[in-house]
């Protein structure tokens, strides 16, 4: 079977905990308590059974659901061993532990198939057609989980574009290089989003291992990468697999699974909300409190559009690194919406 499971770590001694949230360290981890709960709820909307918080404190979890008048029956936590040490100043300190969640889910039976996501996550459309067919595959079967394929969400287009492709695999090639006794290694610049993986326990058992011998190189030099969290170690993990293992790993945002969608001004060409709409989740990294408040009823999808229209994350989603093109664009639109305002269309949402 499918399971859906995402990864809470608490940790007050963190400093970096709040990517998109402000307040200290308690009331960060209450909002990202309460994503948990909405991205569970928005699961069983489509007729799937809900998330799984892997933790290392589950009653403050429940603490947290009693509080927000949440069913304790509606939240399911489990507690792992987590073994990996991180030093807490380090930049996504908590999701440094998803290496232990790896762990644990290679233990796992093979005939079911774990997916791990991000807590500002959001599930908006009826589950893809590829997932369903994986689903029908490994229900009821004992190790059938074992050769369903395995998918990442590729993001490499948008490192590329923030960083540079000569810079990531400068970082990627030097990890590579020395963990695993490369003499040397040619890096396409591959970037795996840290809100989507799936597969069998067998692939996470392989990518546990991979991630394990990265680890101490990563720590060494983590100061010098462009980037710290478990998105540079996987990524490294998975490319060398794919180089030197030939195991199969496909994208998530190919099959229209997962997206990442930032409710701000990026460093890469942002698609249109259109895009992202189709998907059956959508990442949402500076969205936490609408998220951590946001009580789900029914279809979340026509909730969150109003939301990001009222924000007007159509307009100011453009790049970033171009204030010429930024103001541009909303010198545009603003006279679009004056023009469809007096010819009586202005209701009508804003897309580019």
């Amino acid at each position: 079977m499918i399971n859906y499971y995402t990864l809470l770590f608490i940790n007050p001694e963190e400093s970096s905990l709040g990517n998109g949230v402000k307040g200290d360290y308690n009331e960060k981890i209450e909002k990202y308590i309460r994503c948990c709960l909405t991205l569970s709820e928005s699961l069983r909307v489509k007729g799937l059974q809900g998330l799984t918080i892997i933790t290392n404190d589950s009653k403050k979890i429940i603490s947290v659901a009693n509080n927000n008048f949440i069913q304790s029956s509606k939240v399911h936590c489990v507690e792992i061993p987590f073994k990996t040490k991180v030093p807490s100043n380090i930049a996504f300190s908590s999701a440094h532990h998803k290496l232990d969640v790896f762990k644990y889910f290679s233990t796992l039976p093979q005939s079911e198939y774990s997916v791990l996501l991000d807590s500002d996550v959001l599930c908006i459309n009826d589950e893809p057609f590829v997932l369903k067919k994986l689903g029908e595959k490994v229900k009821g079967k004992s190790n059938v989980a074992q050769e369903l394929p395995a998918f990442i969400y590729n993001i490499s287009d948008q490192q590329i574009q923030a960083f540079t492709a000569e810079r990531v695999c400068h970082d990627k090639d030097l990890l590579i290089t020395k963990a695993f006794n490369e003499k040397s290694f040619a890096s396409s610049a591959l970037w795996a989003g840290g809100e989507y993986i799936s597969g069998s326990a067998s692939f996470y058992k392989t990518l546990y291992s991979a991630c394990l011998k990265l680890l101490p190189t990563y720590f060494e030099n983590a100061k010098t990468l462009f980037h710290n969290g478990d998105e540079m170690i996987v990524s490294c993990a998975i490319e060398y697999l794919l180089q030197k293992k030939k195991i199969a790993v496909f994208d998530a945002g190919l099959f229209g699974i997962v997206g990442r969608y930032y409710d701000s001004s990026t460093n890469h060409v942002q698609h249109i909300w259109k895009y992202f709409s189709k998907n059956f989740l959508v990442h949402l990294p500076m969205d936490k409190d609408f998220l951590a408040s946001y009580k789900v009823s029914g279809d979340v999808l026509p909730d969150l559009e109003k939301y990001l229209q009222a924000n007007k994350t159509f307009i100011n989603a453009t790049v970033r690194s171009d204030k010429q093109l930024q103001s541009l664009t909303k010198s545009y639109y603003s006279v679009r919406r004056f023009i469809k305002k007096i010819t009586g269309h202005g209701n009508a949402p804003v897309e580019y």
